[in-house]
């Protein structure tokens, strides 16, 4: 007898290193059967330059299409989901083609253009961004200056390739428009007076909708290469950090995210109109009722990575256990993480990383553990920030495979936070769900806002005895950043 097999979701991940595809169930389980992965990484240059090569990024997104394509067979497929890297600056033509560089949120050229902005303490209260090289406001100006041009638009690499395959008007989200640092999350509009100040019309930015506001009816061309997609919705593209915080069952106030990959962020989901944002953090729709604050770093696993390989410490699993035997702060080291400039919460893209300490005796497997109990300190300083918005004390739910390999980090992270971090049985690929997820509630098959909590798998107590070593020690790491940040500027952000 014929089963008819359940209809589906694909979701679309276009990330920094790769554009992901999976298909999703009604129930937000992912099919493992149906997924493809496609690399496509950033191009880094010595003056602080993160292109994204958008030709290889598109070519990537449809192929990884033909192969959901081929790959969902005879399942109806309810629509598809997008999630993109937030940010990025595509600068498009009068014929809407791309002029190349595409700028991505880690490039850092644009430091000369912040001092041109105008002073305006309301401007993170209104955007939810403060100044910094990741946003529009910076990299535009930037942009014009470096390469003597103008555009006719300005947009997100995901609007750039849903605009391929649809045509028309180049539409966002509110969600990829609240990371550019030209959105007023209030009025849900581009900010007047940064339009103003940048010189800047609407005419030159992507139209605004919520993500429930999806493209139909696929050009000639990809209608003819995806017959099965031709006229289902395709939804406009959520920001990564949004995605991932959905994908991840964090979606309550008393649960924040914990991410440690590459680099690391704390975020939670809040009500998007937040009258104000805490000194030394963002906040950014995932839709038109909810918002992630929070704040992320440049450092997490990169710099574990960068003490294995250059100190040549071997294995993890073994340089784990030796790590483990020192004390906590025994090592009379400080340490600031800060190799690729700092986001959360100075934003001082030219920052540098110092080690604080040294001696004769300091063993490699010490600077190991300040390492990572630096780049702890720094995620304590952002939910110092953010715990008074919360209300309940947080639990914070970890991610991110630099942590989620080192029951130590875990464990320490802790002790630093001062609360519970547990490990849940959330599946790979949380951003990637979180589109899918919010994909079906835009097709009012589930809230995603709605559904219960993630069975925990693993659970870090706080330690009291170890937990007041370590706030001496963070106290210690802020003097020295106080120290080697320009006053003025520190001033400013430490609150």
């Amino acid at each position: 007898m014929y089963i008819r097999s359940e209809p589906i979701v694909l979701s679309i991940d276009i990330g920094s290193s790769s554009v992901k595809g999976l298909a999703y169930d009604q129930n937000g389980q992912a099919l493992p059967g149906i997924r493809a992965r496609v690399s496509c990484g950033l191009s880094h240059s010595d003056d602080g330059g993160a292109e994204a090569n958008l030709a290889r990024i598109t070519q990537a997104v449809d192929q990884v299409l033909d192969a959901l394509h081929v790959r969902s067979g005879s399942r109806e497929v309810l629509g598809v989901a997008f999630t993109s890297i937030a940010s990025s600056l595509v600068a498009l033509d009068r014929h809407q083609q791309p002029v190349l560089p595409v700028l991505t949120y880690a490039d850092t050229r644009s430091v000369p253009a912040l001092g041109q902005l105008q002073p305006d303490p309301g401007r993170v209260n209104r955007t939810g961004c403060p100044d910094y090289t990741a946003y529009w406001t910076a990299q535009i100006p930037w942009w014009r200056s470096a390469f003597g041009m103008e555009a006719t638009t300005w947009c997100n690499i995901a609007d750039h390739v849903l605009w391929r395959y649809f045509g028309g008007t180049v539409r966002t989200s509110y969600s990829l428009a609240s990371w550019t640092g030209l959105l007023n999350r209030h009025l849900l509009r581009w900010d007047p007076d940064l339009l103003n100040q940048l010189h800047l019309s609407e005419d030159q930015l992507p139209l605004l909708d919520d993500h429930t506001a999806a493209h139909r009816h696929l050009g000639a061309e990809y209608a003819h290469r995806w017959p099965k997609f031709a006229h289902i919705p395709f939804f406009p593209a959520l920001g990564d950090g949004a995605a991932a915080n959905v994908g991840s069952a964090a979606t309550r106030m008393d649960t924040v995210a914990l991410t440690v990959g590459t680099t690391s962020a704390l975020r939670a989901v809040v009500p998007s109109r937040l009258p104000s944002i805490p000194a030394g953090l963002w906040s950014y729709l995932v839709d038109e009722d909810h918002a992630l604050l929070g704040g992320a770093l440049t450092e997490g696993g990169n710099i574990h990575q960068w003490m294995r390989e250059s100190l040549n410490l071997g294995p993890w699993n073994e340089l784990e256990k030796r790590v483990a035997e020192i004390e906590p702060d025994s090592h009379g080291l400080t340490f600031v993480p800060s190799f690729s400039g700092e986001r959360s919460p100075n934003y001082n893209p030219q920052a540098t990383g110092t080690l604080h300490g040294l001696k004769l005796s300091t063993h490699p497997h010490q600077i190991v553990r300040a390492g990572m109990e630096g780049i702890a300190y720094r995620l304590a300083d952002i939910a110092r920030r953010l715990r008074p918005s919360l209300g309940a004390a947080p639990t914070y739910v970890a991610s991110g495979q630099a942590i989620l390999s080192s029951n130590l980090w875990l464990q320490m992270l802790s002790d630093v936070l001062g609360a519970p971090v547990v490990v849940t049985d959330v599946p790979d690929e949380a951003t990637a769900r979180g589109a899918a997820l919010m994909a079906l509630k835009a097709l009012n098959i589930l809230d995603p806002f709605e559904l219960p909590e993630r069975m925990v798998t693993a659970a870090f107590e706080p330690r009291p005895h170890i937990h007041d070593i370590y706030q001496q020690a963070l106290r210690r790491q802020m003097q020295l950043i106080e120290a080697l940040t320009p006053r003025n500027q520190f001033s400013e952000t430490l609150a």
